[in-house]
């Protein structure tokens, strides 16, 4: 079997939703359609770390929300800097105190958007990740 650098095909950019709202995740899959992007999503911070950990291919790009069940946002991000994953990390939450978008810029993420967002805006800072 030829893989995709052989055939001289870009490989898909890896994005993982995480969000716990169906509505949002779905979004993601349908405004980052393939066969550029590759759309995975996760329903809370738990789910998401274990994908991230056993996913052989990594991923560019996770999109997080800050109020989630079982982990936050910030939480989640947290542990993603901890363990040294990588990908570029996008927040999408309704849920930012000053406190919260402080210590997510603290962290340095690549962009904060407010729900509700502007789909537009989020795929503009995408694609400058992606480019």
């Amino acid at each position: 079997m030829v893989d995709a650098l052989e055939e001289g095909m870009a490989l898909p950019f890896r994005i993982l939703s995480v969000d716990n709202q169906a509505s949002v995740t779905f979004s993601m899959k349908f405004v980052f359609a393939a066969p550029r992007f590759e759309v995975r999503t996760a329903e809370n911070g738990i789910v998401a770390l274990d994908q991230l950990e056993a996913d052989t291919t990594p991923y560019d790009l996770i999109i997080v929300d800050q109020k989630m069940p079982t982990i936050t946002g910030v939480e989640l991000v947290a542990e993603i800097r901890r363990r040294g994953l990588p990908g570029k990390i996008i927040v999408v939450s309704a849920h930012l105190s000053s406190e919260v978008r402080a210590a997510f810029e603290e962290m340095q993420v690549h962009a904060i958007f407010t729900k509700p967002f502007d789909l537009g805006a989020l795929r503009a800072a995408v694609e400058d990740i992606a480019a």
